[in-house]
């Protein structure tokens, strides 16, 4: 089954470990930076992991790093302008529920279960395949990967493209304020929850 990694669970508390400081554009701390030995701390994790990951964030654009004595980390967006998909594609790659989604689809893709392609099934003039410029089955991808040997004639094919279509789009509308369990305010900056509330990124 599906399921999220420790780094990815890891790298959702670190995020959130940063936006509930507001360090992020429009937050309550917007100009300050929180160091990778804080939020280390907070998660109780080895430094050079926290360290690591934060740097990916940040080469992915999704923190801001200052560098110096006083240096640390700050998002380069608000959390609610943060997906969960941008989070797990930094820490797990471009996610594929199945080997016929390819890995180079743009994340965006929306595939068109009208869309016409020669590849039908015998005697019924319905497509078989959902994605556009679907290659042959046995092809071999420039990076060395193949297709999955069913691919021409599987009547699956088209439903698992669907489902990881609509599990791809539930990544990208859960926002980072959700899964650190931060409430927006009246003007729309969000605030930390009550220190009772379980932060969905928490590790376990």
């Amino acid at each position: 089954m599906l399921r999220m990694s420790k780094k990815a669970d890891y790298a959702v508390f670190l995020l959130g470990a940063i936006a509930r400081q507001g360090a992020y554009p429009g937050g309550s701390a917007a100009e300050s930076v929180v160091s990778a030995h804080e939020v280390a701390r907070q998660a109780g994790l080895n430094k050079s992991v926290v360290a690591n990951l934060l740097k990916e964030f940040t080469k992915h654009g999704l923190l801001e790093s200052l560098r110096g004595l006083k240096g640390g980390y700050r998002l380069a967006r608000a959390p609610a302008d943060v997906s969960l998909g941008e989070i797990l594609e930094v820490v797990e790659g471009r996610f594929s529920l199945v080997e016929c989604i390819p890995s180079h689809l743009p994340p965006d893709f929306a595939p068109a279960a009208t869309a016409p392609n020669p590849a039908a099934a015998p005697g019924t003039g319905k497509p078989l395949a959902l994605a556009r410029n679907q290659p042959r089955a046995g092809h071999r991808h420039a990076d060395g990967s193949h297709d999955c040997s069913l691919i021409s004639f599987c009547p699956s094919k088209n439903p698992m493209r669907v489902v990881h279509e609509r599990i791809n789009n539930l990544f990208r509308q859960i926002r980072l304020d959700e899964l650190c369990s931060l409430s927006t305010s009246a003007h729309g900056a969000p605030k930390a929850a009550p220190a009772s509330a379980t932060p969905i990124g928490s590790p376990r």
